[in-house]
């Protein structure tokens, strides 16, 4: 098992980079937070110095295969403040394109910081591993890379839980020691969880199983000023707008010393599994 960071690796090739995929971060298919968080990487290995990463808007063109990506990085505009196009790639068809700013300033202003959700912390809940265990649930392999702790753990033919949000505390299992000052990868971390939690946001809100998948359209994410994100990171979900093949969703992360960190949201386009 290999951990984000090395996950996304990019060796320098012509103007670009390429990435080799992990299939560690399967769920159906690359999933779609690991494709950003490699775009982000790769903006990392492009930026000024000083700068840290503000917003990433992208769009899932079509899935990625298990193999390589080709990553190019495109300067729109750098000063103070600057604008990145990445595209990423397989037999010269675009996988994923993004824009992302990132900048240098930090210019004091009004502080406005929303109320941290009144939840328990993560020593206070159990593990999801154990949840699961004992409700004889199988999943894929992408969970390996992440410990869980649900504020309220449900399936569908469960009662409601007493809040429509879905609260789950996260930790990446494998995390170097020396990122934990790195925006950037504090920003791949989180970009990750806010694509990962818009389909639980979904599920958590239905009576009954969904006999369909709904892979990441597209995503957009603001990454909220200069702290670090820490070891344990809260995901508040949300995905109260779905129908005529759509669900949406926001997300926002928190760290667990109650600092805003990042507010998400995108789109997933709904597809019917096909009989075997």
């Amino acid at each position: 098992m290999g951990g984000l960071v090395a996950a996304t690796t990019l060796v320098p090739r012509d103007d670009g980079y390429v990435v080799t995929l992990d299939r560690d971060w399967e769920i159906w298919g690359p999933a779609g937070g690991y494709i950003a968080a490699i775009a982000l990487r790769a903006v990392r290995e492009r930026a000024l110095p000083g700068h840290r990463p503000v917003t990433i808007t992208g769009q899932f063109v079509r899935v990625a295969r298990w193999g390589t990506l080709d990553v190019r990085v495109d300067a729109i505009k750098e000063g103070a403040s600057a604008l990145y196009a990445v595209t990423l790639s397989q037999d010269a068809k675009p996988v994923f394109l993004a824009q992302v700013w990132t900048t240098s300033r930090a210019e004091p202003s009004i502080a406005v910081t929303p109320a941290f959700p009144a939840v328990p912390g993560p020593t206070e809940l159990r593990d999801q591993d154990s949840i699961i265990a004992e409700r004889g649930i199988k999943t894929n392999g992408f969970w390996n890379n992440l410990d869980g702790r649900p504020v309220h753990f449900r399936l569908h033919s469960d009662p409601p839980a007493p809040v429509p949000k879905q609260y789950r505390w996260m930790r990446f299992r494998e995390w170097p020691a020396d990122g934990a000052d790195d925006l950037f990868f504090d920003a791949m971390r989180t970009a990750l969880l806010i694509d990962l939690g818009i389909w639980p946001g979904h599920w958590h809100r239905l009576s009954e199983t969904a006999p369909y998948l709904a892979p990441s359209l597209d995503l957009t994410v603001y990454f909220h000023g200069r702290q670090p994100a820490g070891d344990w990171l809260l995901s508040e979900a949300d995905s109260d707008v779905s129908g005529d093949g759509l669900i949406s969703g926001r997300v926002r992360m928190w760290s667990e010393d109650g600092h805003v960190l990042a507010t998400g949201s995108g789109h997933c386009l709904v597809t019917t599994p096909k009989p075997r």
